[in-house]
């Protein structure tokens, strides 16, 4: 499962790819953009697990959300 989340990672860039297949992996910082990049495109959906009834993940869960969505502008007009 990891090495899948690396290949749609390194997917989101020429630049990216060649870095993956180079040296055989990728920085936390780069599957963070990589991801990023790619959920935004709507070319991929993130699924992250856990249990509101036991507060297990959630926070996690939260904080993924932060990382990989789009942030909605401030103000109205703002994109």
């Amino acid at each position: 499962m990891a090495e899948a989340m690396l290949e749609a990672a390194a997917e989101s860039s020429e630049e990216m790819m060649n870095r993956y297949l180079e040296e055989g992996d990728l920085s936390e910082a780069d599957i963070i953009k990589g991801l990023r990049t790619r959920t935004i495109a709507s070319e991929i959906v993130p699924m992250m697990c856990g249990s509101a009834f036991k507060n297990k993940g959630v926070q996690a869960m939260l904080d993924k959300v932060v990382e990989l969505m789009r942030r909605p502008p401030m103000f109205p007009g703002q994109g």
